[in-house]
């Protein structure tokens, strides 16, 4: 193996036997100045193969502890929900984190009003992002807030995504314009630039990855529909030609609880039209 490029003093770009090239971790693996041939391969902890140029260079600001971590994490997430990760995501789940302590350190708190999509539609990924929280508290000795666990959850569910099929997500991506023009049929011109409208395509793209995938709902709350319903008529009559889309151009059915949080969607996109934004 060569390295060839020092990162920092413990990570560098090294090509190995094959002519692959990659990222090595290892202490003072790059004190010595590059390139040279490291013959003895037992100072390479960690080996992280097609990472991109960005998260190369974010490497070098990101503690030891904190990318180790991360990549523990990583693998821990990929045997748990048996996918392949992006190759940068130990990277760019470690920025995270190291930004996340950062901002704990500082008193500054941000909190994620997509907690409760992300907790119901990826309940695995929040498990395991409770995981990390735990991992976190136990080997850097801090303690991250509530908040952080949705954080690290949507990271797990970027990472997955990224490594889907390709065809997967132009679907997705087209679905989700059908369904924005139909709800703009009824309730008018959307601001696509808000945050409702982004917490609402963001759902959509949760729905259309869970039918693809072939996963059911299991909220079990579903017997609010006919009063939900019942009190947001018009909003329904919208959620009614989104689920005849569904069937008709897609294949796909929504069960009750689908049904119920998609209406929540739309009756919550037109309240914000009604007046200010209140997120």
């Amino acid at each position: 193996m060569w390295i060839l490029k020092k990162i920092n003093n413990n990570c560098a770009l090294a090509r190995d036997d094959s002519g692959q090239d990659l990222v090595v971790f290892g202490r003072g693996i790059a004190y010595r100045r590059p390139p040279y041939e490291l013959k003895d391969l037992s100072q390479v902890e960690r080996t992280f193969y097609g990472v991109g140029g960005a998260s190369v260079a974010a490497l070098k600001d990101i503690p030891e502890d904190v990318l180790l971590l991360a990549a523990d994490i990583i693998d821990f997430a990929s045997d748990k929900l048996d996918v392949d990760f992006n190759p940068n995501a130990p990277v760019t789940l470690a920025d995270h984190i190291n930004f996340a302590i950062e901002r704990v350190k500082s008193g500054v708190v941000i909190e994620t009003p997509l907690a409760f999509d992300v907790m119901r539609l990826y309940p695995r990924e929040v498990k395991i992002a409770r995981r990390a929280i735990t991992l976190i508290k136990s080997r850097l000795k801090l303690e991250l807030p509530e908040a952080e666990v949705t954080n690290i959850a949507l990271h797990l569910i970027d990472g997955e995504a990224e490594q889907s099929n390709m065809d997967a997500t132009v679907r997705a991506t087209r679905v989700i314009d059908d369904v924005t023009r139909i709800v703009a049929r009824h309730l008018g011109k959307i601001d696509t630039a808000s945050f409702t409208y982004a917490r609402f395509a963001m759902h959509v793209r949760f729905l259309v990855d869970r039918i693809q995938s072939g996963e059911e709902s299991d909220s079990g709350m579903g017997a609010m529909l006919p009063v939900m319903r019942r009190e947001y008529p018009d909003a329904f009559k919208c959620v009614a030609d989104i689920l005849a889309y569904f069937v008709t151009e897609q294949g796909w059915k929504c069960d009750e609880s689908e049904t119920l949080y998609l209406l929540m969607h739309v009756q919550r996109l037109a309240t914000s039209l009604e007046g200010p934004e209140a997120n």
